[in-house]
């Protein structure tokens, strides 16, 4: 393992411009030990476990057991979700590393294409395996060239020169990997950053991290996907909304450290930034009310700080239900009947689908809805709503 560590570290990766092609210590190191281990004898004389006998050929293609499906069904559905979560997930983390894209939709297509081929050959599931991508990786990989020389030595292996392995040494597969796996394991110091950026998500890493540990790949993977869509529903119920002011007639955050920005008399605008559905809509209505009171209302202290307009910024609801369509409806009809004008600005196409395909909004006025906080704002300096060719989605 030293061996392989120095060779990669301060060879290949030191000289990597000047060398036409990394330095293959990893092939170097499978022949040699396995010529040591047939000539020393090391399995004999010192127990060593060697990598045994390796299957030759291929086996024949027939027709899948399909009266056995009812055996299989439910850990077949596990295994294509946790097999799928692992292959986007390790095509995402090299897709980061090596900046470029990858296509979720299309990795699913390939995989189910492939499963359903392999399956006449009564192979495993496909998938992403974590180890052989990074030694493949560190080896120099970049194309699916690699991915295609790989299959074709891997096919010359079981067909001619599998015995050939039988002496090799599991350690030096082992040390291979250890290895190949170094900077995943020095991932472990990015949760100083997620301590400072997102705690939630740091809890996601180590709950994932120690199913893993615990219990095994598959499993532990899958307890980290429904952690994180529960957590999902937690932020949702935390969801924020943010008071705006004015500043050089454009809409911004009102926040401590921001003087020169002001709130207009009379107006409040709000902008709740998430997603509106069934499990924050009651949220949505609670955080209205108490940062916009209603007049005569608790939290409204006089007849100076009367509300006359109620702006609600919608850019940031990129996906309303019906639940949530119908949280907006019922906050512009209750405080349409306290002689409150309201505004409901930047809507996107879904959530504009969802009022109209509903008709929540059917009892009220169209020009409700405004194109932006801009034109809603003239409308509340002139005393009037914006005309209908105003009523346009943004």
């Amino acid at each position: 393992m030293t061996i392989v560590s120095v060779v990669k570290t301060h060879v290949n990766e030191r000289f990597a411009k000047r060398l036409p092609f990394p330095v293959p210590v990893e092939m170097g190191m499978v022949v040699v030990a396995t010529l040591v281990s047939s000539l020393a004898n090391l399995e004999q004389r010192f127990s060593v476990r060697l990598v045994g006998t390796v299957p030759s050929g291929f086996p024949r293609p027939r027709l899948p057991v399909f009266s056995a499906m009812h055996l299989v069904l439910q850990d077949a559905i596990v295994m294509a979700v946790v097999s799928f979560a692992l292959n986007v997930s390790v095509a995402r983390l090299f897709a980061k590393k090596h900046e470029y894209r990858i296509d979720p939709t299309q990795e699913l297509l390939a995989y189910g294409v492939g499963n359903v081929f392999s399956s006449f050959f009564e192979s495993y599931v496909l998938c992403a395996a974590l180890a052989r991508s990074v030694v493949q990786e560190a080896s120099g990989g970049r194309t699916q060239l690699a991915g295609l020389v790989s299959c074709a030595v891997v096919a010359i292996f079981l067909l001619f020169l599998g015995p050939l392995l039988q002496p090799l040494p599991q350690a030096v597969l082992a040390s291979i990997v250890l290895v190949a796996l170094k900077r995943m394991y020095l991932q472990v110091f990015d949760l100083r950053t997620l301590w400072h950026v997102d705690k939630l998500e740091m809890l996601v890493w180590i709950v994932t991290f120690a199913s893993v540990l615990i219990i095994d790949v598959a499993p532990g993977l899958l307890i980290g996907v429904v952690f994180n869509l529960f957590l999902l529903i937690v932020r949702a119920q935390l969801a924020a909304m943010a008071l705006l002011g004015q500043l050089e007639l454009a809409a911004l955050r009102v926040n401590e450290n921001l003087d020169t920005s002001r709130e207009l008399p009379s107006t409040k605008i709000l902008r709740f930034e998430h997603s509106l559905f069934y499990a924050n809509a009651w949220r949505f209505k609670k955080l209205v009310r108490e940062m916009a009171p209603l007049p005569g209302s608790k939290g409204c202290s006089g007849d100076s700080s009367r509300l006359h307009h109620l702006i609600l910024d919608c850019s940031c609801i990129s996906y309303a239900d019906t639940a949530g369509a119908k949280a907006i409806a019922k906050i512009v009809k209750e405080y349409q009947a306290a002689q409150v004008s309201v505004h409901v600005c930047h809507c996107r196409e879904s959530l504009l689908g969802v009022l109209q395909r509903g008709q929540f909004l059917q009892d009220v006025d169209k020009r409700v809805l405004q194109a932006s906080i801009e034109t809603a704002l003239e409308d509340v300096s002139c005393g009037n709503y914006a005309g209908e060719q105003e009523v346009i989605k943004c």
